[in-house]
């Protein structure tokens, strides 16, 4: 992660440290401007002549716009660090989950993804980068400070530096506290995400059996987790504040009053005292602001070690290559899988030849999805071997057509191309062989037809068409169909059969429901599954 912060924005950030410590050198020397303008009035009134006070103004206003230009140089900057910083890590992080296995990815709820990306990687940016810039500022604004101090009163300056200990070791009591609640937002955070995914997802379900009192109470449950959590956190933040906040005043007050009686025994002039007071301002305040921004900043760990989890994986995004196609054979030698401790794929032996076509049938929970997700390479803990051209564990490329089909918010163009360039005779073909030819002569768009959310103004048989040019477009080679015809009447069922299982060098492997004699007659090799294992092989 340190990479994406440091190393790869190392220009940028070194102008804008330049451009944020001469800001806070003249934020500081605000103090050193008033000390020599209450000096120049005294000295004005005592001589009855305003040029030393106006020589002063005219330095005064000058000093303010250089410093007003300075300041939004630095703001501008570090707005511009932030944004490339984020957006390097946003998108290394989604390059990173996008090549994790199935299996992989799916050890976490898609709420926590989106969660990780909405409101995580917000607090990231919040606690840990601009609480970066607040430290730095805090670090270099002190030591300024303290050796203005030095250089007006060296007797004060060491009373401020003792003083500033008290406001400064407060926060480091709740440090630990803030690391564990933050956590627990964390968790709280990704569970609200999960159930607003539920009850959206499933509204037609809600509103179908009258559940609306329930999913209201499941809603509001695990809204008080994530609110009570969040309110935690800021319990503990306003005790600190106001424990240091108060600490902070009484020092600033006690150094301004030994301020005061050196000013009076003549140790200092009165435009010290005042240069003292903001001074001690600079010395205090940022080393109160230091120790609660480091207390933020190891809350915040439970978001790094998240992105972290995820950044690696990008670094591998340059080196991948697409997996190559099955050239003769797809082999499964004695292969074993399960969910868990629950059995799916029993001790199975099978190959498949190029260009030939398999259907496999047999009834609810037989194994029959599971073995086409372990020929897509969705699994890898799974016992003996799955050999590609008589490679072990070398993965080919697949098209997997589900019979629950997902649709991009897009165009009906954008979901069959996935945003890759292809001519509009080679849409039009697939769109052809998938039966999809009807539907788009019916849309005055045509293939630029926006498909809403996840396709909801297309039916389950325009969807499945849908995706089904999606595969022939891409011209894969290995078919792997889940039950992909489910929602489609019989007639275009039996074209789609036809287009598909009619294209040459295509291997096809489908799992199909309707298993009557006239359409298993298509295949070349049917294979019955039972329990895990195939038990019957009909070669035709």
């Amino acid at each position: 992660m340190n990479a994406y912060v440091f190393y790869k924005n190392k220009f940028r950030l070194g102008i804008f440290m330049v451009f944020q410590t001469i800001r806070i050198v003249g934020t500081v020397g605000v103090a050193v401007l008033i000390n020599l303008l209450i000096d120049a009035v005294s000295v004005s009134v005592a001589g009855q002549t305003v040029k030393p006070l106006m020589n002063c103004i005219l330095i005064c206003c000058l000093y303010a716009l250089a410093l007003g230009a300075v300041i939004f140089l630095s703001e501008r900057l570090m707005a511009a660090n932030i944004k490339h910083i984020m957006l390097q890590i946003r998108s290394g992080i989604m390059k990173g989950i996008l090549r994790k296995s199935m299996a992989e990815y799916q050890q976490k709820n898609s709420a926590e993804y989106i969660a990780f990306f909405t409101q995580n990687l917000g607090t990231f940016e919040e606690h840990y980068l601009k609480n970066l810039v607040s430290i730095y500022d805090s670090l270099v604004s002190i030591a300024i400070a303290m050796f203005l101090l030095f250089y007006i009163n060296p007797f004060i300056a060491v009373i401020s530096v003792a003083a500033m200990s008290i406001p400064s070791l407060i926060p480091k009591l709740f440090g630990k506290r803030l690391g564990i609640i933050q956590g627990t937002i964390m968790q709280n955070t990704a569970g609200y995400h999960a159930k607003i995914k539920d009850i959206f997802s499933a509204y037609e379900v809600i509103r179908t059996y009258r559940a609306e009192k329930q999913m209201e109470e499941l809603h509001d449950s695990s809204s008080v987790l994530l609110e009570s959590s969040k309110e935690h956190a800021a319990d503990i933040m306003a005790v600190l504040y106001g424990l240091a906040n108060m600490s902070s005043v009484a020092v600033q007050f006690l150094i301004m009053s030994l301020a005061g009686m050196f000013a009076v025994k003549g140790l200092i002039t009165i435009g010290s005292i005042i240069a003292v007071t903001q001074l001690t301002g600079q010395v205090i305040s940022p080393a109160f602001q230091l120790s609660a921004k480091i207390s933020q900043l190891r809350g915040v760990r439970p978001f790094c070690r998240q992105i972290e989890e995820n950044l690696p994986a990008a670094a591998t995004y340059e080196t991948e290559t697409a997996l190559p196609e099955m050239e003769k054979t797809l082999m499964l030698d004695n292969v074993s899988f399960s969910y868990g401790d629950v059995p799916a794929i029993d001790h199975v032996s099978q190959k498949f030849e190029r260009g030939r076509k398999y259907a496999i049938v047999g009834r609810s929970g037989s194994g029959k999805s599971t073995l086409l997700k372990l020929l897509a390479g969705y699994y890898d803990n799974y016992s003996g071997r799955i050999l590609a051209d008589g490679e072990s564990g070398r993965k080919v490329c697949a098209a997997l057509i589900h019979q629950e089909v997902f649709l991009f918010d897009d165009t009906i163009r954008n979901n069959i191309t996935l945003y890759k360039p292809f001519d509009e005779e080679t849409v039009e073909t697939a769109c052809r062989l998938a039966g999809l030819k009807d539907v788009l002569d019916r849309l005055p768009d045509r293939l630029d037809t926006e498909v809403d959310e996840n396709g909801a103004r297309f039916s389950g048989g325009e969807r499945q068409r849908i995706a089904a040019a999606r595969a022939i477009l891409h011209r894969k080679n290995l078919f792997l169909l889940d039950e992909a015809t489910s929602a489609l009447d019989s007639e275009t069922t039996e074209f789609m059969e036809e287009s598909i299982l009619s294209l040459e060098n295509i291997t096809c492997i489908a799992v199909t429901h309707k298993s009557t004699p006239e359409s298993l007659k298509k295949y070349d090799e049917i294979l019955v599954m039972e329990h895990g294992k195939i038990v019957n092989r009909i070669i035709q």
